[in-house]
C-alpha cells in the first residue's frame, strides 16, 4: 500500500562465542552447527540435536549430532534454533524522501542503504522489492547481489506502472523499455482498467517476467482472470469486490470522505464470507498466486498518535530522517477524529477474518512490510508483522512457512527459504523458540549470508 506521493514510481566474518574452533575466514571453509534445532521453514516439528555442516556458502549436511565431528569451526547450538534467513515478500528497495506539493520525487540512496543493512541485522535475507524507480532502483538491486552494498539479496520490479490514460502500445513499450535493465517482475498498479491490466501481463509474459499486482480499479478476481502471478496487500478496496446492496454507500463514502477514511467504509461492508470471496479464494489457491498480506501498511498507517507500538517504536530512533518525513509528508490520519480511530479498531478483526479465510483456503500467503511506507521501520517492521499475522490467528509455524517455503515458492527459487541441503546457507540462529511466540524472532543470535556470519546479536535501538 504505496503512499500516494510515489506516484509513478558479505562483509567480514564475525567471531562467534560459542565455537570450539577459530573461526574460517573464507568461504570454502566448513562451519559446523552442532547439536542445535532446526525449524526448516516448512511449519513441520523441529529437527531436535541436529547437526547442519555449511560449506562454500551452502548448506552440506543435515544429520544426527553424534559421532565424529566433522573438522570445521563448529558453533555449539545447544538450547538454539536454527532457521532459513527470513524474506521480505514486500520491501521497497529505495526510500523517497518528503517533497512536499508537486515538487519532483527524489530518492535517497544512503538512507535506502542504512535501511537494507539493518533489514540484514535483523534476519532477513532476501527480499524482493515489488516496485522500483528503474534504472537506479534495479542498480541497487545489482549492487546488493555483488556484495557491493551490504544487505539482503534482493529481486525487484521495474517502476510501477499507473497512468490510467496510456494506450495499448505505449504499455507495451514501457514493458519493453524496462528490458534491457533486467527486472525480475513488473507491477501493475490501482488506476489500470481491466484491459490495461491484460495488456501489462500479455507483454511481459512474453519475455519470460511475471507481474505484481496492487489492485483497485481492476479486482482480484479480474486480476486473477487476466493471469497475475502475483497479489499485493490484504485487499483491493475495490467497489466492485463490496456486496452490490453496499456499494452505493461505499461511492457516497469516496466523495465525503477525504484520504484513507473511506477505507473504513469498505472494511465495515465488507463480506469475507460471500461467494463471491469464496470464489475468489478457490482462484488464488488452485493457481498458486502468492499474496503479501502486508498488515502492517495498514496498522502502521492506521494508528494513532499515541500508539506505541509504531510512532513510538524505539528503532525509529536510528532513522530520524524518516520520522520527519512520515511526520512532514505522509501522515494520513492527521485529520482522523476519534471517532474515526474507534471506527478503524472495530473493523480491523474483519481483515484478520479475511486473512484466515484465505489461509484456510489453501492462499499461497506470503510475508511482507511494504517497507518505506510510514511508521515501517527497516528490519523491526517484518517481527512486527509476523506478531500481527499472530493476532490475526495464525500459529507461529504458520507464520515462518510463511517467511519460508512459502516465499520460496513464490519466488520460485530452490536455493532460499528452506533449510535444506543444497540451498544457500541464509540462515539465522536464534535463542529462543518462536514456536513457542513468534515474538521470539528477534532473539537473534547471529544472521548467516551465503556462509558467512554477517551479524550478531539482535540490533539495539
Amino acid at each position: 500500500m504505496m503512499a500516494p506521493r510515489f506516484g509513478l514510481l558479505i562483509l567480514a566474518l564475525v567471531a562467534m562465542s560459542g565455537c570450539t574452533n577459530k573461526s574460517p575466514t573464507v568461504a570454502s571453509a566448513a562451519t559446523v552447527i552442532d547439536h542445535v534445532t532446526v525449524l526448516d521453514g516448512r511449519g513441520g516439528p523441529g529437527n531436535v540435536d541436529a547437526r547442519v555442516v555449511v560449506r562454500d556458502g551452502r548448506i552440506v549436511s543435515i544429520a544426527p549430532a553424534s559421532g565424529a565431528v566433522p573438522e570445521g569451526a563448529v558453533i555449539d547450538g545447544r538450547g538454539k534454533f536454527l532457521l532459513p534467513g527470513f524474506i521480505d515478500m514486500h520491501a521497497h528497495l529505495l526510500f523517497p524522501r518528503c517533497t512536499p506539493g508537486d515538487g519532483p520525487l527524489s530518492f535517497d540512496r544512503a538512507l535506502s542503504e542504512k535501511a537494507l543493512s539493518r533489514e540484514l541485522d535483523f534476519g532477513i535475507t532476501m527480499v524482493r522489492s515489488p516496485a522500483t524507480p528503474t534504472i537506479e532502483g534495479l542498480k541497487l538491486r545489482d549492487d546488493l547481489n555483488a556484495g557491493r552494498v551490504r544487505g539482503p539479496r534482493a529481486l525487484a520490479s521495474a517502476e510501477l506502472i499507473n497512468d490510467q490514460t496510456l494506450s495499448e502500445a505505449q504499455l507495451r513499450q514501457i514493458v519493453r523499455n524496462a528490458l534491457p535493465f533486467r527486472p525480475d517482475y513488473f507491477k501493475v498498479y490501482a488506476r489500470l482498467r481491466p484491459e490495461q491490466v491484460a495488456t501489462v501481463i500479455d507483454e511481459a509474459h512474453r519475455h519470460g517476467i511475471p507481474v505484481i499486482g496492487h489492485l483497485q480499479r481492476t479486482t482480484w478476481t479480474q486480476g486473477v482472470a487476466l493471469g497475475i502471478d502475483h497479489l499485493a496487500h490484504s485487499v483491493d478496496w475495490s467497489t466492485d469486490s463490496l456486496p452490490e446492496s453496499a456499494r452505493p454507500g461505499y461511492v457516497e463514502a469516496l466523495k465525503n470522505r477525504r484520504g484513507f477514511r473511506a477505507r473504513i467504509d469498505w472494511l465495515e461492508a465488507f463480506d469475507p464470507d460471500g461467494a463471491g470471496q469464496r470464489e475468489l479464494i478457490a482462484a488464488l489457491a488452485r493457481k498458486r498466486i502468492s499474496v503479501d498480506v502486508t498488515l502492517i501498511a495498514y496498522d502502521g498507517k492506521f494508528s494513532p498518535p499515541d500508539e506505541p507500538r509504531y510512532r513510538q517504536n524505539p528503532y525509529l530512533r536510528a532513522f530520524p530522517e524518516l520520522r520527519h518525513d512520515w511526520e512532514r509528508c505522509d501522515d494520513v490520519t492527521a485529520e482522523w477524529t476519534p471517532d474515526d480511530y474507534r471506527r478503524w479498531k472495530a473493523a480491523r478483526p474483519k481483515l484478520f477474518a479475511w486473512i484466515r479465510k484465505m489461509h484456510e483456503g489453501g492462499v499461497l500467503l506470503v510475508s511482507g512490510t511494504d517497507m518505506t511506507n510510514e511508521w515501517i521501520v527497516p528490519g523491526e517492521g517484518l517481527h512486527q508483522e509476523f506478531e500481527l499475522l499472530a493476532e490475526a490467528g495464525l500459529t507461529p509455524n504458520q507464520i515462518l512457512r510463511m517467511t519460508g517455503t512459502n516465499a520460496a515458492e513464490a519466488l520460485k527459487r530452490d536455493d532460499v527459504g528452506i533449510v535444506e541441503a543444497g540451498r544457500r546457507a541464509d540462515l539465522v540462529l536464534l535463542s529462543k523458540d518462536p514456536r513457542k511466540s513468534i515474538s521470539n524472532t528477534r532473539s537473534i543470535i547471529w544472521v548467516m549470508q551465503g556462509g558467512r556470519i554477517v551479524g550478531r546479536g539482535r540490533p539495539r535501538p
